[in-house]
């Protein structure tokens, strides 16, 4: 035997047993066989490879009868007849150790797979209603370019750049830059709007300042109601004078409607009816009025408005006269969110410092003033407060030819009552409280205090979870009021109170 016979045997021999032991895990085993699967879950193909449809679905635990081998593929059958391909490495030979999981651990298996399935079907709808959004957006601007002579939106060169020629084409016009910065939503949610307005009132030739604020409450995108409450006073009070100032305030509601919403500059018209109120030395009187007017709300952002314009107020007296009405304002739209309702009590004590200006009937001859002080406040519900109100005021008498300057506290109790779910919004009070003036009291000798009743309405805008902005006028009613002209009288006389505070809940 030669040396080349002997090496040749050898390697035969080697060869041998290397491909006698097991390479993968079906060496050494016949096909067919029972295999179980051994991971979550495996997907059953038409093909062996991941580019073949999906035939099915297998959980771990399921058993297979592979039939057949394709590199690391086997075919095998379902217990339901279907034949398809799986990657080895999902399925173990089945032993009693492979046994399938437990029912309810199978059923917790496929109630997760199947919440995922759902997942990714609610994703898919989505993607197809985005796709269909953008389709209709398209479709717009193929219309907005087609009214406007256009073939393609131009770009920034072809409109033109500050000290260079426009190059624009034969017959277009370049666009102009009226985007928005509000949107409309497809669902509408209501917003209140506050608006603190200053103007010029012309009644009966005369030229008055004005003051007060407006509350709307949008119902639509374009339609809203509110009420406004405008005060003015002409030949006010000077020193050594009895009196020949004349009061009126205006209390008015109605219906707005607004062109275009959602454009940076948005016209509007109001009509509506209310009442005037006007006093003047000892006499007053009250008559209904008709409003009518239009304007237009400049946004200088989403929530935040410049107001300007004008408003006819027909006063229905034995005159018949018109006043007419030249304003500004300024609108704060409160959040457009709506807060759920509160469920059961909310019970809360507050504190509200607040600062106000405060002005008297000519009976009282006394002249405009601030003030201030504090209110506690208990709240019972979300919808109703009860306050005590103490406060500062430092008040100027007209005496015949001098002033006298006195101080003076007010104390009153208030009711507090919004008929809205909302954190945010409008609230109407009454109640009742007294004025007391220190040292002797004003003239005449004796008169050391006054009581009142008082009504009104303000806007409460929360800022935080425990802090929120309020302003507020409210109309004080005093039965009686020591008056001076020559002789003591005694008669019914009238306060307007503007009022800013915040509220601290603890």
């Amino acid at each position: 035997m030669t040396v080349q016979n002997v090496v040749k045997k050898i390697i035969l021999l080697v060869a041998v047993i290397i491909f006698s032991f097991p390479t993968d895990k079906l060496c050494g085993q016949q096909l067919p066989q029972d295999m179980v699967v051994n991971k979550r879950f495996a997907t059953v193909r038409k093909g062996p490879g991941t580019g073949y449809d999906k035939v099915a679905t297998l959980y771990q635990g399921d058993h297979v009868r592979a039939e057949k081998k394709y590199r690391n593929w086997l075919r095998v059958s379902l217990s339901d007849g279907t034949i398809g391909w799986v990657n080895e490495d999902l399925l173990d030979s089945y032993r009693i150790e492979n046994r399938p999981l437990i029912p309810a651990q199978a059923d917790s298996l496929k109630t997760v797979v199947d919440s995922q399935n759902q997942r990714i079907t609610q994703l898919e709808d989505s993607a197809k209603n985005s796709l269909t959004m953008v389709r209709e957006n398209e479709s717009r601007r193929d219309s907005l370019l087609k009214i406007l002579g256009l073939s393609e939106v131009p770009s920034p060169d072809t409109l033109g750049a500050k000290g260079k020629r426009s190059a624009r084409t034969a017959g277009q016009k370049p666009l102009q830059d009226q985007q928005s910065v509000l949107t409309v939503p497809k669902v509408y949610a209501p917003r209140y709007e506050f608006s603190p307005v200053i103007g010029v009132l012309i009644l009966e030739s005369k030229a008055l300042t004005a003051a007060g604020f407006s509350v709307t409450r949008t119902f639509t995108s374009q339609f809203a109601y509110g009420g406004e409450i405008l005060f003015s006073r002409s030949n006010p009070p000077s020193p050594g004078a009895l009196g020949g100032d004349v009061e009126h305030v205006f209390i008015n509601g109605g219906l707005i409607y607004s062109y275009k919403p959602g454009n940076i500059a948005v016209p509007f018209a109001e009509l509506g009816a209310g009442a005037s109120y006007t006093q003047a030395g000892d006499s007053s009187t009250t008559a209904l009025d008709l409003v009518f007017g239009a304007g237009c709300r400049l946004f200088l952002t989403p929530d935040l408005a410049l107001k300007f314009g004008y408003r006819g107020q027909a006063i229905l007296d034995e005159g018949n006269k018109i006043a007419h009405l030249f304003y500004l304002g300024c609108g704060l739209n409160l959040p457009r969110h709506k807060e759920q309702p509160a469920s059961g009590k909310e019970k809360a004590l507050y504190l509200s410092p607040y600062l106000a200006f405060q002005m008297f009937s000519p009976r009282f001859r006394i002249n405009s003033t601030t003030a201030g002080g504090l209110r506690l406040g208990y709240r019972m519900r979300r919808e109703l407060s009860f306050e005590l109100l103490s406060g500062y005021l430092p008040v100027v008498i007209n005496e015949g030819r001098r002033e006298l300057s006195l101080s003076a506290a007010e104390l009153a109790v208030q009711v507090l009552y919004s008929p809205w779910p909302e954190r945010s919004s409008p609230y109407f009070l009454a109640g009742g409280g007294e004025i007391l003036f220190a040292g002797d009291g004003r003239p005449p000798a004796g008169t050391r205090s006054y009581g009142f009743f008082l009504y009104g309405g303000g806007v409460n805008l929360e800022l935080a979870k425990s802090i929120s902005l309020r302003s507020e006028m409210a109309h004080l009613i005093f039965p009686n009021v020591a008056d001076i002209k020559g002789r003591h009288e005694v008669s019914a006389g009238g306060a307007l109170r503007l009022a800013v505070s915040f509220n601290m809940s603890f």
